[in-house]
């Protein structure tokens, strides 16, 4: 594996964790079944990389409270419960008064709400950490500090990649670059992904608030160290990777707006990170016309709910020649207009 810094610290390190297979837009819409595939995987994925590593994943699934406030709340949700069940979920709608029963300390001016049992979260940056270590035990080499800039094809077949200083020959190449795949030389027409800034704080109050993951404004998502995860803005702000004044700002504004306790919480950590986005939000996963290229990139706001799932498909693909996941319309063909010569050159 070779990677532009120490692997697991680029979008898979500055993600909150959420684990929501419902779509955020309709554009989104071809994502779910792929999503709910995921989920599904997720708890003997993370007992398996728990396992092999000997880490923990912070992996929590009780559930996320949806919570809309003041005028028009009642509207807004029934908007949201009717978009999810036209897509095949069923969150359960609350009463003002279990919404107060699943989070005390919501802003008096909530509303209205809904319950989604199945959802949940992990610690990211414990996965990431646990994935890493099981696979070094499982015999996966890294390099790190060494940015591929060019992917190598020698007529019909991918044969390696090129850093700065050196050649890796390859019977396979995947591509995981995230928002950094569409700079990779001899790849650009099938992975054309740009960055789509993500600040986040957190706060560590001296109890927590909330029990669960709690969407309103903005997020919040409970850590089991004691912290608490504000996020999340989305911004086209180029490769520029800084936290801002207004970003962060407003996300305090918006975690104290639902739960004013939150007013006194010292802030502990601020940060951002480059999700990889693509022209239609989709993902780039699976084989291309270049025999031994393979792509798992461009996930957008979805990379730790759908890696138990792009896991599977990319071994079943690579050890089998197929896979069972539902990925049809993630294929890196689909922008490949210019891809075959583009990619042709860099033999």
């Amino acid at each position: 594996m070779v990677d532009r810094q120490a692997p697991g610290l680029e979008a898979s390190w500055a993600a909150a964790g959420m684990l929501t297979p419902a779509s955020e837009s309709s554009e989104a819409q071809p994502l779910i079944p792929f999503a709910n595939a995921s989920m599904a995987l997720y708890p003997d994925f993370v007992a398996r990389i728990e396992a092999e590593s000997g880490l923990p994943a912070g992996y929590r699934r009780d559930g996320a409270v949806e919570v809309f406030f003041g005028e028009g709340a009642e509207r807004r949700c029934a908007e949201w419960l009717a978009k999810l069940r036209a897509a095949g979920f069923q969150p359960q709608q609350t009463s003002v008064a279990e919404l107060r029963r699943l989070e005390p300390s919501l802003a008096e001016d909530a509303a209205a709400g809904g319950f989604a049992a199945d959802e949940g979260s992990v610690d990211n940056r414990l996965l990431t950490k646990a994935v890493a270590t099981a696979a070094e035990r499982a015999g996966v080499l890294f390099r790190a500090d060494a940015e591929v800039t060019r992917v190598l094809v020698t007529g019909e077949r991918a044969t390696g990649v090129e850093t700065r200083c050196e050649r890796f020959s390859a019977r396979h190449v995947l591509v995981a670059a995230g928002c950094y795949s569409g700079q990779i030389e001899g790849i650009e027409g099938y992975a054309p992904t740009v960055p789509a800034r993500g600040q986040m704080a957190a706060l560590r109050p001296a109890a927590m608030p909330v029990r669960h993951v709690v969407r309103g404004p903005s997020y919040l998502v409970p850590r089991n160290d004691g912290r608490l995860l504000v996020g999340a803005t989305v911004e086209h702000a180029g490769f520029e990777k800084v936290t801002t004044a207004a970003g962060i700002g407003g996300l305090l504004s918006d975690a104290v707006r639902m739960v004013p306790s939150l007013a006194g919480a010292p802030v502990v950590e601020t940060w951002c990170g480059l999700r990889p986005d693509t022209p239609d939000h989709l993902p780039i996963l699976g084989p291309c016309d270049v025999e031994g290229l393979w792509f798992a990139t461009g996930h957008y706001r979805n990379g730790i709910l759908l890696t138990p799932a792009t896991a599977r498909a990319i071994g079943e693909w690579v050890c089998e020649g197929k896979t069972t996941q539902p990925v049809e319309r993630f294929t890196p063909m689909r922008f490949a207009g210019t891809a075959p010569a583009t990619a042709r050159q860099a033999g």
